[in-house]
């Protein structure tokens, strides 16, 4: 396995260098794909982040870091909302540079979490009484082994809206920030022309919904990619409705959706979850969301 993973990431080398177009696709579909060194960084006022001692965190492996420190598994340091590593920045420590302290974490998130697993993890979160509580989740509702195991849109809108009521009736002063579900279909564009990264995604037992016979352009295959991103859409617009009948919630405008991930962004480990710069990515936007609900 460790062979084919380091022959994978030469021909992601080779073909970045040589088909640039092709591999950051991701980024010339409608999506900046800029690097957050590249971006102003905006600044975000008292009237979200003063006072912010504890930051509640609900999500899935995104939001622990797994795969994004070079080594397969959890790796915190490098998540995008409690990481401590200064490449990263993540939410948690760009909170600190305004109010002067790291905020405690209480962490919900679970690898391989769905939005229903969040509902079981929200009341340890609730009772560390954060002020802001980040929520990223859903992508593990769509990425599923089999199409028909993927969470139908009513029942993720349905979980999704009791877990924003259970935040905000516990919670009533807190902010909650709302971030979409990432386009996993972006991903399948990334990496399925790279003949490692579509072999060893198509032996993946997980996420076979989408990543299933990954170099298949065979109208089954086709229409099965088109409807777990047909779903995604449905999840975003879900989160979308449950957050504007609350108060204190942010959604983020669908930015972590329109994201166009590059190769970069992408870890070598297993070509599924962000990278460290990914994660960068995904702190810059939930900072930028926070700052324009603050503008």
């Amino acid at each position: 396995m460790s062979s084919a993973w380091a022959v994978a990431r030469s021909a992601i080398r080779v073909a970045a260098a040589l088909t640039a177009a092709s591999l950051l696709a991701l980024g010339a579909t409608g999506c900046s794909g800029t690097n957050a060194t590249a971006d102003p960084q905006p600044t975000v006022a008292a009237g979200i982040v003063d006072g912010v001692t504890t930051l509640g965190v609900l999500g899935d492996s995104m939001s622990l870091g797994v795969n994004a420190c070079g080594h397969s598994g959890v790796c915190e340091q490098a998540s995008w909302a409690m990481g401590t590593d200064s490449e990263v920045d993540s939410l948690a420590a760009r909170i600190g540079k305004v109010v002067g302290r790291a905020p405690k974490i209480a962490n919900g998130a679970v690898n391989g979490g769905t939005v229903a697993t969040m509902l079981t993890t929200a009341p340890r979160v609730i009772a560390a009484k954060p002020q802001l509580v980040v929520v990223l989740i859903g992508a593990n509702d769509a990425c599923r082994p089999s199409v028909d195991e993927m969470t139908p849109a009513t029942q993720f809108q349905a979980d999704y809206a009791r877990l924003i009521d259970e935040l905000g009736a516990a919670l009533p002063t807190a902010h909650i920030l709302a971030l979409s579900v990432p386009d996993l279909n972006r991903l399948w564009q990334l990496g399925h022309g790279v003949a490692p990264v579509a072999a060893a995604w198509s032996k993946a037992p997980n996420c076979r919904s989408l990543l299933g016979n990954a170099a298949s352009t065979a109208p089954a295959d086709v229409e099965r990619r088109a409807a777990v991103g047909e779903l995604v859409d449905q999840y975003d617009s879900a989160i979308q409705r449950v957050c504007a009948q609350h108060r204190n919630c942010i959604w983020d405008g669908g930015a972590v959706h329109s994201h166009g991930f590059t190769s970069d962004e992408i870890s070598h480990v297993d070509f599924f979850h962000p990278s460290a710069a990914g994660q960068a990515q995904i702190a810059r936007l939930a900072w930028a969301a926070l700052a324009k609900a603050d503008g």
